[in-house]
C-alpha cells in the first residue's frame, strides 16, 4: 500500500508538470504575442513567478483535499485514476491546442473516480455546484467584464479628451486621498500588516493601473504603445503569479487527501517515514508537498506550451500591448480573489474572457467567435471528459486488484 501511495504522489507530482506546461499560456501567451519578451524568456519569469505564487496560501488545496469527497471513502486507487484522468485530457487538449481547464480536468477525474469505487453518493455534488460550476460562469464573466471596461478606460484616457471639470475632479479626489491616507497612516499600516498577500497584490494592481493614466493620458500612438509595453510586462508577472498562487494548491491538495486517505483507512506510518511526512489532517498541507508542488509546476511552465499560446495570443483577437495589459490585469484580478477565497477557479478561463473582453471593446467583430467557439466548448465538456476517463481508470484498476 505505501507504494501505491508513492504512486500517487509520484502521479501528481507529474500532473503538476503537466498543468505547468499546458497552462503556461495563461500567464504569458500576450507578453509575448505583442513581442514584449522572446518566449524563453517569458516562460523563464512565469516558472520564477508560479513558484512564489504557489507557495503564499494553502486556501485552495484544502478545499480540494476536504471539499469534494470525504477522505474515508477515498483510497489511493481513486486518487490515482483521477490524476490519470486529469493528465491524459490536458494532455489531448494540449496537443490539439485547446486552452481548457486543468483545475475542472483534475475536480472532474475525482469525481469520476470517486463514483466508480463508492457510488454516486460518496462524492459532494453540493460542492461541485458550489466551488466549481458557479465559478465556471461566474469567474469568466467577471473576467470579461473587468477587462472590457479596463479597456475602455484605457482607451478613454489614452484619447486625452477629458473635460477640464472632470480633470480637477480626479486631480482634488488624488489629493485627498494622499492626504487621508498620511493622516491614517499608521491605521493603514496595521491594516496591512494583517491583510493578506493577495490583497496586497490587488491594492498593487489597483495602483498599477492608476500609474497608467498619467503615462498614457493623451499620448501619442507610439508612445502609447512603448509605455503599454513596460505596463505589460508588470501585468504579466501578476498574471503569473496569481496562476501559481491557484494552480499549483490544487496538487497540493490531492496530495494532501491521499495522505489523509492513507492514516483514515487503517494503515500505519511506516516506522522508516519521518513524522513530518504526514499531514496532521486534511486541513494542514505539509511543507514538502507545497514546495514539491510549486517546483513542479514552476518546472512545467519553464517547459512552455507553445500551441496554446498561439491559440490564445493571435487566434482569439490579434492583440496590442495596451490589450494585454488591460486583459492580465483583469485576469490576475479575479485569479488573486478566488485564491484568497480557496476557489479553485480555472486559470485559463478567465485569461480567455479577459482578452475576449478587451477584443469585444474595440468591436464585437474583433474576436474571432468561431475560436472563442471552440474554447467554450471544451470547458464544457472538460469535466465529463476527464470524470469519464477516471472512471473506466479506476474500474481497470479495480480489476488489476490495486
Amino acid at each position: 500500500m505505501v507504494s501505491l501511495l508513492i504512486a500517487v504522489v509520484v502521479m501528481a507530482i507529474v500532473f503538476d508538470y503537466i498543468n505547468g506546461f499546458h497552462d503556461a499560456a495563461n500567464a504569458i501567451a500576450t507578453v509575448v504575442s505583442t513581442g514584449v519578451l522572446p518566449i524563453r524568456t517569458a516562460v523563464l519569469l512565469a516558472g520564477v513567478l508560479n513558484f512564489f505564487g504557489a507557495v503564499t496560501g494553502t486556501a485552495v488545496a484544502k478545499t480540494i483535499a476536504t471539499g469534494f469527497a470525504d477522505p474515508a471513502s477515498v483510497t489511493q486507487a481513486v486518487v490515482l485514476a483521477a490524476l490519470i484522468g486529469a493528465s491524459t485530457w490536458n494532455l489531448i487538449t494540449w496537443w490539439f491546442g485547446i486552452p481548457s481547464s486543468s483545475s475542472h480536468a483534475l475536480v472532474g477525474g475525482l469525481a469520476g473516480a470517486v463514483v466508480a469505487h463508492a457510488g454516486l453518493s460518496a462524492f459532494k455534488w453540493g460542492a461541485l455546484v458550489q466551488k466549481v460550476l458557479v465559478p465556471l460562469v461566474a469567474s469568466p464573466t467577471i473576467g470579461f467584464v473587468v477587462a472590457f471596461f479596463a479597456m475602455l478606460g484605457l482607451v478613454w484616457i489614452a484619447r486625452g479628451n477629458w473635460p477640464r471639470l472632470a480633470l480637477g475632479a480626479l486631480g482634488a479626489l488624488a489629493i485627498g486621498v494622499v492626504s487621508w491616507a498620511l493622516w491614517h497612516g499608521d491605521d493603514i499600516g496595521l491594516a496591512l500588516a494583517k491583510s493578506t498577500l493577495e490583497t496586497r497584490l490587488v491594492m498593487g494592481l489597483g495602483v498599477l493601473f492608476l500609474i497608467a493614466v498619467p503615462m498614457l493620458y493623451g499620448a501619442r500612438p507610439s508612445l502609447v504603445h512603448s509605455h503599454s509595453r513596460r505596463l505589460q510586462l508588470l501585468s504579466a508577472s501578476m498574471m503569473a503569479f496569481g496562476h501559481g498562487s491557484n494552480d499549483a494548491q490544487k496538487s497540493m491538495g490531492i496530495i494532501t487527501l491521499a495522505l489523509v486517505a492513507f492514516v483514515t483507512t487503517g494503515h500505519a506510518q511506516p516506522e522508516w517515514m519521518p513524522s513530518w511526512v504526514m499531514p496532521a489532517d486534511a486541513d494542514h498541507v505539509p511543507t514538502w508537498v507545497i514546495f514539491s508542488c510549486a517546483l513542479a509546476i514552476a518546472l512545467g511552465t519553464a517547459a512552455g506550451g507553445t500551441r496554446i499560446i498561439k491559440t490564445m495570443g493571435t487566434k482569439i483577437i490579434r492583440i496590442t500591448p495596451i490589450q494585454g495589459f488591460a486583459a492580465e490585469t483583469a485576469g490576475a484580478l479575479t485569479i488573486l480573489g478566488a485564491s484568497h477565497l480557496g476557489i479553485p477557479v480555472s486559470t485559463t478561463h478567465v485569461i480567455n474572457a479577459a482578452i475576449m473582453g478587451v477584443g469585444a471593446s474595440r468591436r464585437v467583430s474583433a474576436v474571432r467567435w468561431g475560436v472563442a467557439g471552440n474554447i467554450l466548448i471544451a470547458w464544457v465538456v472538460t469535466l465529463p471528459f476527464s470524470a469519464g476517463l477516471a472512471w473506466l481508470t479506476m474500474k481497470l484498476l479495480a480489476a488489476l486488484g490495486a
